[in-house]
């Protein structure tokens, strides 16, 4: 019990020191910036950058969601003009104006459908038969069971798993 309470204090004085290393600071262009302070292998003080915090803008002309709904248009099939919302490499939310031309496919003539004969079910029944088979008694996979040799050796391999345990933790 008293070596759990040494690695309790270990382990919550490591999160202390780890957590009095990282600052965050406000850069230039007024972004929250999450930065690490450590010393390099000459002990003089270095920086990492861990993240930079952003502020959620809204998209252009007031557009919601990922996808702007168009004006309504006539009933021509003329070009529409539409915005989307997308974000760059750097996570930032940008508005994109884009033009959609519709293009119609060409219409196939209507193909007739061939020609058939319906026929009765005791002639299908003759023609494809009754696909039963005759049952083989010693064909079947047999059933899968535990032999007791394996039984014994997992038996031994936990015990041992369990004995090992105890004498490095004990």
């Amino acid at each position: 019990m008293r070596s759990f309470a040494y690695v309790a204090a270990f382990l919550a004085l490591c999160a202390r020191s780890v957590s009095a290393q990282t600052t965050t600071v406000v850069d230039a262009l007024g972004e929250t910036v999450v930065e690490l302070i450590t010393l390099d292998l000459q002990g003089l003080p270095s920086t990492q950058t861990l993240q930079t915090l952003t502020t959620t803008t809204t998209a252009a002309d007031g557009q919601q969601g990922p996808v702007g709904q168009p004006a309504a248009t006539a009933t021509d099939a003329g070009p529409t003009i539409y915005t989307y919302t997308t974000t760059d490499a750097a996570g930032d939310t940008v508005a994109v104006v884009d033009t959609f031309t519709p293009t119609f496919a060409a219409t196939s003539p209507l193909s007739s459908i061939p020609a058939g004969t319906v026929i009765p079910y005791s002639s299908w029944l003759s023609l494809v038969g009754t696909n039963t088979v005759a049952a083989e008694v010693n064909s079947a996979v047999p059933r899968w069971a535990l032999q007791h040799q394996w039984l014994g050796i997992a038996t031994s391999l936990c015990a041992g798993v369990a004995g090992g345990a105890w004498l490095a933790f004990a």
